[in-house]
């Protein structure tokens, strides 16, 4: 459940920005990503209080900035997103 609110005010994120407040809404998508986020991991923290065992593992996530970086350098070049974009993350 908390994995599928963090998609959907991903999206919401990614279609107004990270400034914008959803009328009647008094935190910007930016705070409720992280409120979100906060959610996701009291639940990680839970399961891992009966022995659940969840550790970040640096090598998967790396691995998967790689990907997302791959990814965006082939939007970049399908013309889907700005470079500017790009470049802000990996500093060209």
């Amino acid at each position: 459940e908390e994995a599928a609110e963090i998609g959907q005010i991903a999206l919401k994120t990614q279609q107004f920005g990270l400034s914008e407040k959803c009328p009647g809404q008094s935190y910007t998508n930016a705070e409720r990503t992280h409120q979100e986020l906060d959610d996701l991991v009291a639940i990680v923290e839970m399961l891992n209080e009966i022995d659940f065992g969840y550790e970040a593992s640096r090598e998967r996530i790396d691995a998967k900035k790689e990907r997302v970086v791959h990814y965006m350098r082939y939007s970049v070049g399908l013309g889907e997103i700005d470079h500017r974009a790009l470049d802000e993350y990996t500093g060209d």
